[in-house]
């Protein structure tokens, strides 16, 4: 076996193993053939768009669309409804974002002629509005199977959220700490799902028109529970409500809903790729509750809700595994060779 041959086959092994018993001679035949007569001397390597070739096929058989076998499907349907919903999240986040800069910039006034932004901050009021206009598209574009917009809005979306918080001095080496990775895992992770597992193998989309309003509306709904219980708890004359405050931001909410959501499934024995969308979705948020940026801090109420969040992540990690363990044993254990469909381009 020659170094190349070796060196090809090394970049075979992103693919599944039963993928390769079936093809694996056939594809390092191909690649040797277009590579000629080489000495081990010459010291080739597979080139960079042979890799992501093979990368992209990786994912296609793993992340399994039309034609794959029950668990490579089941795990491709798991992750695009994690990006629907990991969009989706993003972008009611967006909307309830748009409508508390409109309030600052003085578009929402408490009193007549109360303008709460005044001179250049109009200029980043206007450019975050705009940010979470792209993340509202973003989901909009998935929800009416316009896929490719989607796609290039998500990663607009996410450099854009990067850049913003680079100019505006939040995320330096000396600011970066576990709240911000945290914010922008789980803002990245939603649009990684989306590229990968909505690739050329993946089923159609069906288009749903009421689907692209459903974040504005839990937008409102957030805004309606917050305007009415926050000042509540917040004149609360009892000591120690700061268990309470974890659960009452979006992300607490949040959390509060993959719990309700992930004991019904598990309940009601739901489709595993259900259970695996749910799972996948409690991973950036435990990452959003862990608390390790409240480590060290001083007081009665900060110590409540650091010990409510941690009881958050360790709740919603419970879950995940259950979810995941659920998922597993619902489907088959053995599949035959995974083949790649021919599904409609994303």
């Amino acid at each position: 076996m020659s170094l190349l041959e070796q060196r090809y086959r090394f970049v075979l092994r992103m693919l599944p193993a039963s993928y390769r018993a079936e093809r694996e001679e056939e594809m390092v035949d191909a690649f040797l053939d277009a590579a000629g007569d080489v000495r081990d001397e010459d010291n080739l390597r597979p080139g960079l768009p042979e890799v992501a070739s093979v990368a992209g096929l990786a994912v296609r058989t793993r992340i399994g669309g039309l034609g794959a076998p029950p668990r490579a499907r089941a795990t491709g349907d798991a992750v695009r409804l994690f990006a629907l919903l990991g969009l989706g999240y993003l972008a009611a986040l967006a909307w309830d974002n748009v409508a508390a800069e409109l309030v600052l910039f003085g578009l929402v006034r408490a009193a007549p002629d109360e303008y709460l932004v005044t001179g250049e901050q109009w200029a980043w009021a206007l450019l975050w509005i705009a940010q979470g206009l792209v993340w509202a598209a973003a989901f909009a574009m998935l929800a009416l199977a316009r896929v490719r917009p989607a796609k290039v809005l998500a990663v607009t979306g996410l450099a854009a959220s990067v850049l913003m918080y680079a100019v505006l001095g939040v995320m330096t080496p000396e600011t970066l700490g576990w709240g911000l990775l945290a914010f922008l895992f789980a803002t990245a992770l939603p649009v990684v799902a989306l590229l990968s597992a909505y690739h050329a193998d993946a089923p159609p989309v069906r288009p749903s028109a009421p689907l692209t309003a459903a974040p504005l509306g839990v937008a409102v709904l957030y805004e309606a529970f917050a305007l009415t219980i926050g000042p509540r708890v917040a004149d609360s004359p009892f000591e120690g409500v700061g268990w309470l405050a974890p659960w009452l931001d979006p992300q607490g909410v949040a959390t509060a809903a993959l719990l309700v959501a992930g004991t019904v499934c598990l309940t009601r024995r739901a489709n595993p790729s259900l259970l695996l969308a749910l799972a996948i979705a409690a991973v950036p948020m435990i990452a959003l509750r862990a608390p390790f940026h409240y480590l060290g801090a001083q007081g009665d109420g900060v110590q409540a809700m650091a010990l409510t969040m941690l009881a958050q992540a360790a709740a919603l990690a419970v879950l995940a595994v259950a979810l995941t363990v659920a998922a597993m044993h619902a489907l088959p254990r053995v599949e035959g060779v995974p083949g790649v469909g021919q599904g409609r381009s994303a």
